[in-house]
């Protein structure tokens, strides 16, 4: 990393990083709740009711806050580390489907990722 500091352009990348962040929440929303409908899906496990759900939901409520309120730095940073670990879960996501619906979902998933990433890797910096 370079020794410069990041700025808040006038075209906020903090709203458009909560923004991609929203948008992954909601689609994974979608997607259970079409799996639910559709009773493609194996009964919930314990694990995933207790542990998985809860946290997928409390790190995408927390990095939507994050964005707008963090500072650049960190915001930058977490943004990069966070998207990475979740391009990687919906990797695994992709190579799991079965449906054509989750190959539809995933790709999606897997776009928001790169564009996270993207957005946070050439966040301006100060002159």
């Amino acid at each position: 990393m370079t020794s410069q500091k990041l700025v808040n352009p006038k075209v906020n990348i903090r709203v458009l990083l909560a923004l991609l962040w929203i948008s992954h929440f909601i689609l994974w929303i979608f997607s259970d709740m079409f799996s639910l409908l559709q009773e493609m899906g194996e009964p919930a496990t314990a694990t995933a009711v207790l542990f998985v759900a809860p946290t997928t939901a409390i790190v995408l409520t927390l990095m939507v806050v994050f964005c707008l309120l963090g500072r650049p730095t960190h915001v930058r940073l977490a943004n990069l580390i966070v998207a990475a670990v979740y391009l990687l879960l919906n990797i695994g996501f992709l190579v799991d489907a079965t449906q054509g619906w989750e190959y539809y979902i995933g790709v999606f998933f897997i776009l928001f990722n790169v564009l996270i990433i993207w957005q946070a890797y050439t966040w301006p910096k100060a002159d």
